[in-house]
């Protein structure tokens, strides 16, 4: 019989000692660990590097296109453009006097135009590219002369241009856009029309505050392969404002009412008025007072 070669220990042998456990390295763990967080912490790093880097670039690019509609909007404020459902309706003198008002404020240099007498000639020409600028091909350019507030633009077909008096031109109003909103090919923005830049000072506390636009309006950009175009311009009406009383002020209180004094004159007695009445010749209208002091 063979004898089993299995058997633990030999006959006369003392037992085997037990293995010894492999004894962790506390060290070389916390260093491994160490290692892993770091690798860690510098991915979400880059992580959030990219991120931030996504974001300043998009917030520039928001500026610069906000920047780019603010100039773009500048002519149209300046003329007080009047609304219009479509740009197939709008008045082709306004359209045209806002192109010659953008070609005036675009920093050209008033000495390689022409001059007869004191006026400038604006070629035609780049009265057209800025109308092509504004409403692309929407509408064709119909040349004509225009009036605004304070000065007119002759437009004279046989020179092919229009004829600039020398003065300052001041705009109605500058835009501020509120709100932007895209649908579909078109972009929506609200904008509003500041009379003035400066602030304003409130009666009752004497804080400063901005201006507030005179109104508001909508207006409608297309979208096409070489550029955005106004293609209608909506009314938002006039906003209305109200001068508020200061935090903690108490409310006026109504005057009492009171019985009217009895005025009538004696019988006979025709020197004296009754309460209320002035001599005829020393009322006067509204309108007269209006007239005299004009």
């Amino acid at each position: 019989m063979k004898e089993n070669a299995n058997y633990a220990n030999a006959p006369g042998e003392a037992p085997a000692a037990p293995a010894e456990k492999k004894r962790v390295n506390v060290p070389n763990l916390l260093l491994g660990l160490l290692v892993i967080g770091l690798a860690l912490f510098g991915a979400w790093q880059l992580v959030q590097m990219g991120v931030n880097y996504a974001k300043r670039v998009n917030e520039e690019k928001r500026i610069i296109e906000s920047r780019s509609l603010y100039e773009f909007l500048i002519p149209a404020a300046a003329i007080d453009i009047a609304p219009f459902e479509d740009i197939s309706v709008a008045q082709m003198e306004e359209l045209v006097e806002m192109s010659v008002w953008a070609v005036l404020n675009s920093g050209l240099d008033a000495t390689q135009y022409q001059y007869e007498g004191d006026v400038l000639l604006l070629p035609e020409a780049q009265v057209q590219a800025a109308f092509i600028h504004f409403f692309g091909t929407q509408r064709t350019v119909e040349h004509c002369t225009v009036s605004g507030y304070g000065y007119e633009f002759t437009y004279d077909p046989t020179a092919h241009a229009y004829k600039i008096p020398l003065t300052t031109i001041t705009p109605i109003y500058t835009p501020l856009i509120t709100e932007t909103e895209t649908k579909g090919d078109s972009t929506v923005l609200t904008v509003g029309f500041l009379n003035s830049g400066l602030y304003d000072r409130n009666p009752l506390t004497g804080e400063l505050t901005a201006p507030e636009p005179d109104k508001y309006v909508k207006v409608t950009m297309r979208t096409a392969a070489t550029g955005n175009y106004i293609s209608a311009v909506r009314s938002l009406g006039i906003p209305e404002t109200a001068v508020t009383a200061p935090a903690g002020a108490e409310p006026e209180e109504e005057p009492e009412e009171t019985a009217p004094a009895d005025t009538s004159a004696p019988e006979g007695d025709s020197t004296t008025a009754p309460a209320g009445e002035t001599d005829a010749s020393e009322t006067v209208s509204v309108g007269e007072s209006e007239n005299a002091a004009a």
